[in-house]
């Protein structure tokens, strides 16, 4: 298939001269005049300035031609097209502006494939072919100049040259074999426009042709929609029953386009690379689980930490979650005032952990390239392998991680073992993890979890724990990275409270998950064995049946909340002390952040960064691991009335200051601009696939197909079968005596009915 050397560019004028010296600037500019030619239609123009204007600029390559008298939009259209001769034609409206490349790209759109008779380009305000949103009058995105728009439009393409139905009439490239085919626009049914582009698409469709879109061209039609004088709205509807009456099945196509949008991808993939491409670092959240509420688990402490970063960063750095949900990666951008979600398929989670999946690892080197990801910081891997440490360190793309407990160490994450007590021994690790799983127990499962955890982390550049207590765990078994753990607590949201000194019952409450490990059995067993006027509260669930049935005057249950609730929860039922009794070492405890915020004591097992914490500030009172109860018991029994000792525990409580989320998001943003400040987002470097990835996982988010083409196939292959389905009816014997018996009196109805049910009765029992 040959393509063509040169072209005519035809612009219909008629008044509007503003508009017009602009269009005609813009394309002089953009266009490859040595080749190509500019030729002006003047239908008679009342404006006596527009003729002295486009005479002067009337060159070998800029024809100018003026109608004697006013003939029509269509018509004048016409005269140029005779006047372009043998040559592809581009139509354009004088209140348009062409931007850099924009015949050569439409060129190669339109030679794509032979049967395509029209081209029409993306634009701003196109219906059909209208950027960002579809069958609207764009603006311009704000931040972005017309070129800098077209630029981003053409670099990040799919394109995808998809189908319309009918070309737009703005910027309408038309191959001189249509013409020679099925003649030019009907000038005389519709001398004013308003439809004849319409009618022209029809007739080459008729002959096999199709029209498309070329969504790598982005061109500026300046034309409003927003108002519609009466005259024209009558002359509009006018030529719609025209068309309807000529073409009642590709108009029906026209109306189904517009209801289903098979195109979306093209606007969803213009809507995408527009946020994303604003100059931002680009930043990498890697967590088990996603904390969006519409994720299957998302309310543990890791999530949580995580949501709090994004918070904070987002407002500094294009802030990417890439996080397991079910059997698929969420990925979301979480922009400065916009988020997007992508979703891509993962698989199950495996039976045994793997470690290394070269499935997963294509899929992260992919992500990680066409986001620009500048830096990555990985927060937990469980289920989701150790590939994201490798695939960074390939690309050259800093990396920290934050061990929020002991996964890396230990598969079970608590490092409790099989019995539920807690770890105190290596030695016996193997067994231990064979009494948890069905692995066996010969195989040195422990040193092939450290060894391969090892490697992974030493791709890291720094290394964030919440406590020195973590620090110290870690360290002794990973000596050799040692010196990359920095000590970084966490922050919380929510201002200081000074919370009142109650002078009722003495309340003491259980926060969030209570399982087994965080004491429920003990927790269990003070509330059936309380002091009195003692009051007890569960604020969130317990995995232990006898807590959570448990029915006593002095206890209340108020169920799940969400984390923004807990505060208001602890001063609406005047919290006096919460008790924090967990068997397991703790790497930090929001829990405990979250009561003294609010200026309560607790009473904490010293165990882990809970000991830590409560020797080291002194807001509350420490019992041991081994006589857990009863040490809980007596500081009970001291304090419930509130004196000296419990007074001066809540005065620490008052004066002690927790960190808030941004004094945190202030200590990581010094480490995540020394590593990111000699990174560069290459951006518009990417290959056409790349932005249909892209598109279509953010399509799988939405619950959309992914095909494009395949959209507008199916939903006209349903129409063609339900069409051959219906005429295969209407054309029946059966419809026929039907439809003759629908037409009888109700009487004759009600006889022939009968007599049709006798026959067929007789016929069955043959």
């Amino acid at each position: 298939m040959s393509r063509p050397g040169k072209i005519d560019v035809i612009i219909p004028v008629y008044n509007a001269l503003d508009d017009l010296v602009k269009c005609i600037e813009s394309v002089v500019k953009n266009t490859d005049m040595a080749k190509h030619r500019l030729i002006l239609v003047n239908d008679a123009s009342s404006d006596e300035r527009i003729m002295p204007y486009i005479k002067s600029l009337e060159s070998d390559s800029i024809l100018v031609v003026e109608n004697e008298s006013n003939m029509g939009f269509s018509a004048t259209v016409n005269h140029g097209i005779e006047i372009s001769y043998d040559r592809d034609v581009i139509l354009l409206n004088s209140d348009t502006i062409v931007t850099a490349g924009w015949v050569e790209k439409i060129i190669n759109c339109a030679y794509s494939d032979r049967n395509i008779a029209t081209v029409t380009p993306l634009s701003n305000n196109a219906t059909l072919c209208s950027v960002p949103d579809f069958l609207m009058e764009n603006k311009l995105p704000r931040g972005y100049t017309l070129d800098e728009y077209a630029t981003l439009v053409e670099k990040t393409s799919m394109k995808l040259y998809p189908r319309i139905p009918v070309a737009h009439g703005f910027c309408m490239f038309i191959k001189r074999e249509v013409f020679d085919r099925i003649g030019l626009f009907d000038a005389r049914t519709f001398e004013k426009g308003y439809g004849e582009e319409n009618d022209f698409c029809y007739r080459a469709i008729q002959l096999g042709y199709s029209h498309v879109m070329c969504d790598d061209t982005y061109i500026y039609h300046t034309g409003s929609t927003s108002f519609v004088s009466e005259d024209k709205r009558k002359l509009m509807e006018a030529h719609q029953r025209i068309l309807i009456e000529r073409y009642p099945d590709l108009d029906m196509d026209v109306a189904l386009h517009c209801r289903t949008n098979p195109n979306e991808a093209v606007q969803d993939n213009v809507k995408i690379q527009t946020a994303l491409n604003n100059g931002r670092k680009n930043l990498l959240y890697l967590v088990q689980s996603d904390f969006r509420k519409d994720a299957n688990d998302h309310l543990g402490g890791t999530q949580l930490h995580v949501k709090d970063m994004m918070t904070v960063m987002r407002h500094k750095y294009n802030v990417f979650v890439a996080a397991r949900n079910g059997d698929y990666l969420n990925l979301t951008a979480y922009l400065d005032e916009e988020e997007i979600v992508f979703r891509f398929y993962l698989g199950r989670v495996p039976a045994y952990a793997k470690l290394r999946d070269q499935k997963t690892a294509q899929l992260y080197g992919r992500i990680l390239d066409a986001f620009s990801i500048d830096m990555v910081h990985i927060h937990h891997t469980k289920d989701m392998t150790v590939e994201m440490f490798y695939r960074s360190a390939e690309r050259n793309i800093p990396l920290v991680a934050t061990l929020h407990d002991y996964y890396t160490v230990c598969p079970f994450i608590k490092m409790m073992d099989c019995m539920a007590g807690e770890c105190i021994s290596t030695q016996q690790c193997n067994e231990c993890i064979a009494g948890h799983t069905t692995i066996n127990p010969s195989t040195d499962y422990a040193s092939f979890w450290r060894k391969e955890h090892l490697r992974a982390l030493s791709n890291a550049e720094a290394l964030f724990v919440p406590s020195e207590f973590t620090k110290k765990v870690i360290g002794s078994y990973y000596p050799e990275i040692t010196e990359k753990i920095q000590v970084i607590p966490h922050g919380i949201g929510g201002e200081k409270i000074y919370s009142s000194t109650n002078e009722g019952d003495f309340n003491i409450a259980f926060v969030g998950g209570i399982s087994k490990e965080k004491g429920s059995y003990i927790s269990s067993q003070l509330i059936k064995n309380s002091p009195k006027n003692v009051h007890w509260f569960l604020f969130g669930i317990s995995g232990n049946n006898e807590l959570s049935s448990l029915d006593r005057k002095n206890y209340t249950k108020t169920g799940p909340y969400e984390r923004e609730e807990l505060q208001g929860l602890l001063l609406e039922h005047k919290i006096d002390l919460v008790c924090i009794l967990s068997r397991f070492r703790e790497t930090y405890c929001y829990t405990l952040s979250e009561a003294v915020n609010c200026s309560i004591p607790v009473i904490a097992t010293d165990i882990g960064a809970l000991g830590e914490r409560m020797r080291r500030d002194g807001f509350g009172w420490l019992v041991s691991m081994e006589d857990t109860y009863n040490e809980t018991m007596r500081i009970i029994e001291r304090i419930k009335n509130r004196g000296e000792e419990y007074a001066r525990k809540k005065e620490i409580a008052e004066k002690y200051i927790v960190k808030n989320l941004w004094h945190m998001g202030e200590s990581y943003m010094v480490v995540y601009d020394g590593l990111m400040q000699n990174t560069q987002c290459e951006h518009y470097s990417k290959s056409w696939d790349t932005y249909k990835f892209i598109t279509d996982a953010h399509r799988v988010a939405k619950g959309k197909k992914i095909s494009i083409e395949a959209d507008g196939e199916q939903i006209q292959e349903r129409l063609e079968e339900l069409e051959n389905r219906m005429n295969s009816i209407t054309s029946s014997f059966t419809y026929k005596v039907a439809n003759g018996l629908r037409r009888l009196p109700v009487p004759g109805k009600a006889y022939i009915k009968k007599a049709v049910y006798k026959i067929h009765s007789l016929l069955k029992r043959k």
